[in-house]
């Protein structure tokens, strides 16, 4: 086991040894630690809006069940009066035809949803990354002029 560990420092040192050697820059690990903060804070922020997208979605799902039942009810209410049998026949067509409707306005309002949630949070990931490289290519432009 405690050669591992030397073969490890070895190998560490070695390509330590290898940069100054070939006089690469030394990187800034205040800066390093720096960034990963903010890498894991974009990350947590991008977690937390693909989450409420998700429980916004959830409730919405619930609401439109909501309103579906209610249909369900008001359109059996209207049956109980027990009206001729062409009058139920078109009442049951039209219910249909509304819930068809419906199921796709809902499901187009779902998909909507769904879809500017995760734009959202990839959009934080990718301002994030793109911060990430600019402040590399800013510590890379420095470096060079030194």
């Amino acid at each position: 086991m405690a050669e591992k560990k030397n073969s490890t420092e070895d190998m560490v040192s070695m390509f330590m040894n290898f940069g100054k050697d070939m006089k690469l820059p030394s990187p800034d690990l205040e800066a390093l630690v720096e960034r990963h903060k903010k890498n894991l804070q974009a990350l947590d922020t991008a977690a937390k809006k693909a989450g409420s997208g998700a429980t916004s979605i959830l409730e919405r799902q619930r609401e439109m069940v909501q309103e579906a039942l209610d249909e369900i009810s008001a359109m059996a209410e209207n049956l109980k009066g027990g009206s001729d049998p062409q009058s139920m026949m078109k009442a049951q067509a039209d219910f249909a035809k509304r819930s068809f409707e419906t199921a796709i306005k809902n499901t187009s309002e779902i998909a909507g949803m769904a879809q500017k949630s995760s734009a959202d949070a990839f959009k934080m990931m990718q301002d994030n990354m793109q911060e990430t490289l600019e402040e590399v290519r800013k510590a890379m432009t420095q470096h060079t002029r030194k």
